[in-house]
């Protein structure tokens, strides 16, 4: 994920598993219409004329009530419409189960959230002994994002030289470790998606067991969310789908879905559905992941400064338009931006997923879509 002040007003860059935030205005006093479905709808027609998105799925829950929306086309062609619930790449929306992972040995006392990093993983990071496992969650460790390096292009030429290459977890932390930590640990909030590189290997270094493994079994298959899975390295999105695409510097279009996720790790790599991801959200909520003691955790934030809303533990906290408190997280990989958030009371739950066409995106729109699904 790369950063520029240009672009904090609308949302932070985003990059191979980089995260999307968006800037909306307060009006605290407006109460929520009793359905935004039409205003979603609207939104992702919006986002689709922009010309940056081929298409968009989304998913809306309102109390009992599910909506099931899209917009524009699968593929550049037009042949085909949007799968209604099909697969995709979520990008950092993967920080979440990973962090959800973590907080549940956290909750078996295998693992200590204010325990120094070294601890587990001993000789990986500098500052072992001040860089806290919380630090490392909550990006506030200094870890240098290894995004934001030449050797880990994110789009345009660059990216599709790499997008078959095979990366592991330990070569990406030790390039990004030829930098110096950004600030003194625990003193600043800085999004490193090298952190949850680290948090990966943290997982297999405390259970023995890949973080993709323990993902499934600890999230995916208790929820029964059988569209979603964590590739280490497999290039394919199974079952229907849209698909994604980057833009070459003369223009071209170029077919990003097939890419090998290694080089997002437990930052980014995983798939899913709008309709899994809702299923997740729900379980976050209603103490089916998490104890309430870890979920406290978890929504413990600092902020993020360079645009409203705070982070906790993998989770995003912020306010919408109408003065709504939401939580879930963004991501963005290249072909596909991704969003889920829920109201704390799990009473409204929103998942979608935009197939790119090209990058960067129209993240002004972007933002839209995520406001419009909490107020009409």
């Amino acid at each position: 994920m790369r950063t520029t002040p240009s672009k904090a007003a609308a949302a932070l860059a985003l990059a191979t598993t980089g995260l999307a935030l968006f800037s909306v205005p307060a009006h605290a006093g407006q109460k929520p219409a009793p359905s935004t479905t039409a205003s979603l709808q609207r939104s992702m027609d919006a986002m689709v004329r922009t010309g940056t998105a081929v298409g968009v799925q989304a998913r809306l829950s309102e109390g009992d009530r599910q909506s099931v929306l899209r917009s524009g086309t699968a593929t550049v062609d037009g042949g085909r419409p949007v799968p209604t619930n099909g697969s995709f790449r979520m990008g950092s929306v993967t920080k979440a189960f990973a962090s959800v992972t973590v907080l549940q040995l956290v909750g078996e006392g295998r693992i200590g959230l204010d325990d120094p990093i070294g601890k587990y993983l001993p000789g990986l990071l500098p500052r072992e002994n001040d860089i806290t496992v919380r630090m490392v969650l909550q990006h506030t460790a200094g870890i240098p994002d290894y995004t934001s390096m030449k050797e880990f292009p994110t789009s345009g030429d660059a990216y599709l030289k790499l997008r078959f290459n095979r990366f592991t977890d330990e070569g990406i932390v030790r390039t990004a470790l030829t930098r110096p930590l950004d600030f003194e640990p625990g003193t600043k909030f800085s999004y490193s998606n090298t952190g949850y590189v680290v948090v990966g290997m943290l997982i297999k270094a405390v259970t023995g067991h890949s973080w993709q493994s323990e993902v499934t079994e600890r999230v995916i298959k208790p929820l029964g969310l059988r569209g979603t899975s964590a590739p280490t390295y497999s290039t394919t999105i199974p079952g229907p789908h849209a698909h994604g695409y980057l833009n070459k510097s003369d223009g071209e279009y170029v077919d990003v879905t097939r890419l090998n996720p290694s080089i997002a790790g437990a930052g980014g790599a995983m798939i899913t559905t709008t309709a899994d991801l809702t299923t997740f959200l729900n379980g976050l909520v209603t103490g089916k992941l998490l104890k309430p003691a870890q979920f406290t955790e978890m929504r413990k934030t600092v902020p993020i400064k360079v645009q409203p809303g705070d982070y906790g533990l993998g989770l995003i906290s912020m306010s919408t338009s109408c003065g709504r408190k939401i939580i879930g997280h963004n991501g963005g990989i290249p072909g596909y931006l991704t969003s889920a958030f829920t109201t704390l009371d799990g009473r409204t739950k929103m998942a979608l997923s935009v197939n790119q066409k090209q990058s960067p995106a129209d993240m002004a729109a972007f933002s839209k879509m995520i406001d419009s699904a909490f107020c009409s």
